[in-house]
């Protein structure tokens, strides 16, 4: 059981790096869309819907996380709502376009 819990947590710990690496050479909305598609797989995973979540954190919450401001979260998230990528209603997000949220991502990451 020790053995499992451990690998569990070097695979997260591993994931988390690399996704902070990342993140270093973001713009804004890559980050939010690489933080919204890390949590959509996290979703998925557990069996929970990829696509629609509630998001427990606040604007400032979620800001930390991918290293920004409570006012950059908000323009992102309702730029993101004028690409038809989300609909946003306070904390409850439904991914609308997955593939364009990915999009978003491709040039950096390949």
């Amino acid at each position: 059981m020790q053995h499992v819990i451990s690998r569990l947590m070097s695979r997260e710990i591993v994931r988390e790096h690399s996704l902070m690496m990342l993140l270093g050479s973001m713009n804004a909305e890559e980050r939010l869309a690489a933080f919204l598609l890390n949590l959509s797989q996290r979703m998925k995973a557990r069996g929970y819907s990829p696509s629609e979540f509630h998001l427990r954190m606040s604007r400032a919450e979620i800001g930390s996380c991918p290293g920004m401001k409570l006012e950059t979260v908000s323009r992102t998230f309702s730029s993101f709502q004028q690409q038809r990528l989300l609909d946003v209603d306070k904390k409850h997000v439904r991914i609308v376009d997955l593939e364009g949220l990915t999009r978003t991502l491709e040039t950096r990451v390949h």
